[in-house]
């Protein structure tokens, strides 16, 4: 910021009569004096002097602006009396660096502290001047409220333009470039000795056309060349002046660039990224989400009713949250909450297959891109298939609670279920059970003949439960049969054990031998009223089985222990 053509010719006068002290006579440099101090008079800016740190002079707009009745209220000062603490850093590192009469500082703003004890935030600019012979600081202010009305100085524009960090090209009615600001000759390569005077096409390597621009809402984002050939994407304003036009031109390219990276790898992700606006339609949609969905060719869904039809039409899916409760129907995906509440979400959902087929399943991500700017905020949803994933955690579940060698329950899932029958009042019966001779079988046909002989105990234990009877290999050569429900009639507790006893002393064929199995059992009965506990049925079965082995083995033995 500078002072204004009145400002400057005033510091003009002011430095000649300095440049030539020998022949400037006291009574010239009152006049020069004096005739700065009119200039600065009739200034519309608020404007102060100050030497070593005092104000000397305040002009009649400082004296309105600071809410003071006259000079002699401020004048004399210090001038940071009037700066707010935070503020003083920054007006002494602006005024540091001026060397030469005439040096401008930049711009900055300060807080203000007036008179009547209002602040104010204000611009501020310092210029190194002379006041009675000797060095002091003229400080132009501008109330930042005003600044758009406020009539920017010659001076003022031309550091705004050498110092701005876009290119600010001037030209005549035809096209012939007039001013080229630094900014310009970093973005094109170009110096404003090459290209002052040529057409402002050549300077820019591209067809630049600012009427035409105009008629284009007066913004247009274009591709230009540099010196060199680069290319660069390029963002043009342009304003119509009386003599001519002036282009503002905002160099894109690395943000292209970063654009078309990101771009790239949204595009090459496995997980499908769909961004809405907050009205619901599609945005951006990469290919993984066409390949996730089902979508075929360039189908495009265009807003979220299309999304949530396509959804319900195509993949059925209902929806869960990370604790895996079922929180949507199909036909009511979450990104509906998350566009009108800001809602975020994350769970997965499982698509409706047929039986026998294996499930498929998304993990589902929602949530508003800039959630400061509220409903008008832009939705983005990614999702990824983790239907590998989730089988192969079954799987290791499954192979943590079942047996490798006859797939049934195993010993940690025995427990958890006679825990489970009990607390639920459905346990009827525990019935231990351990096959006879299986040593005998390992030692003259070997281990795998042994492992088929209670493969197939396990085979013939499932078969002769019924289906709500959970079927255990407790460990080696034991099972445990948990019967659950009503045991009663000609279904009744003997006639079930009296059939699985029977059922494992058929013959089995084991290495081209037949073999005679058999197995003995513990039976203990239990109902809601019982009160002992899993663990203790299990011993108490166990007893009775071992006391059915005592009694010759391939027997039964119901336990009298009272529950």
């Amino acid at each position: 910021m500078t002072l204004g053509a009145e400002g400057d010719r005033a510091a003009a006068d002011v430095s000649q009569t300095d440049d030539s002290p020998a022949e400037l006579s006291e009574a010239n440099r009152e006049s020069a004096d004096e005739r700065y101090r009119r200039l600065l008079e009739h200034s519309p800016d608020a404007i102060c002097v100050h030497q070593a740190g005092r104000v000397v002079y305040v002009n009649r707009a400082g004296i309105r602006w600071m809410r003071a009745e006259s000079a002699d209220q401020l004048v004399g000062s210090f001038i940071t009396t009037f700066v707010d603490p935070q503020s003083i850093p920054a007006m002494l590192d602006r005024i540091s660096g001026l060397r030469r009469q005439g040096d401008i500082s930049e711009s900055s703003e300060a807080m203000m502290s007036r008179l009547d004890g209002t602040r104010l935030d204000v611009e501020a600019v310092s210029v190194l001047t002379v006041w009675g012979g000797e060095p002091a600081y003229q400080v132009i202010f501008r109330d930042l409220s005003a600044q758009k009305a406020a009539q920017a100085s010659l001076s003022y524009q031309a550091a705004l333009v050498h110092h701005a960090s876009d290119a600010i090209i001037a030209t005549t009615a035809t096209g012939d470039v007039t001013s080229w600001n630094p900014a310009a000759e970093s973005v094109y390569g170009r110096t404003a000795a090459e290209v002052l005077g040529r057409p402002v096409t050549e300077a820019v390597g591209a067809e630049l056309n600012p009427q035409k621009i105009l008629l284009e809402s007066g913004v247009v984002t274009d591709t230009h060349y540099a010196a060199d050939g680069t290319p660069r994407t390029v963002r043009v304003s342009a304003a119509a002046m009386d003599d001519g036009y002036v282009l503002l031109c905002t160099d894109k390219t690395a943000l292209r660039r970063a654009e078309q990276h990101f771009e790239n790898v949204v595009s090459s992700l496995d997980e499908g990224v769909l961004v809405l606006d907050h009205t619901g339609r599609v945005l951006s949609v990469n290919p993984a989400v066409r390949r996730l969905l089902g979508m075929a060719g360039d189908e495009l869904v265009v807003g979220y009713r299309e999304l949530t039809r396509h959804w319900a039409e195509n993949w059925e899916y209902s929806v869960f949250d990370v604790d895996g409760n079922q929180i949507r129907p199909p036909d009511d995906p979450p990104v509906i909450d998350t566009l009108l509440y800001g809602t975020s979400f994350h769970g997965e959902a499982r698509k409706t297959v047929s039986e026998g087929d294996e499930a498929h399943w998304l993990s589902i991500s929602t949530r508003r891109l800039n959630p400061e700017e509220g409903r008008k905020s832009a939705v983005l949803i990614s999702f990824r298939d983790v239907s590998s994933e989730r089988l192969a955690r079954q799987r290791l579940a499954q192979q943590a609670l079942h047996d490798p060698l006859t797939g049934l329950p195993n010993r940690t899932h025995l427990v958890d279920s006679v825990a489970q029958l009990r607390e639920e009042g459905r346990l009827a019966a525990v019935l231990f059970i351990d096959l006879d001779d299986l040593k005998g079988v390992n030692d003259s046909l070997g281990h795998d003949a042994g492992d088929l002989m209670i493969k197939t105990a396990a085979q013939r234990l499932r078969t002769s439960v019924r289906a709500d009877d959970v079927v255990c290999r407790f460990a080696g050569d034991e099972f445990v049969v948990l019967l659950v429900g009503r045991v009663d009639g000609g279904e009744g507790l003997r006639s079930m054990t009296a059939r699985i006893r029977d059922l494992l002393s058929e013959p089995v064929v084991l290495a081209g031998v037949a073999v005679q199995m058999g197995a003995s059992m513990g039976v203990v009965e239990t109902g809601p009223d019982d009160d002992r506990d899993g663990e203790t049925l299990l011993r108490v079965a166990d007893r009775a089985m071992y006391a059915a082995k005592a009694d010759g083995r391939r027997t039964v033995v119901f336990s009298t222990e009272g529950g």
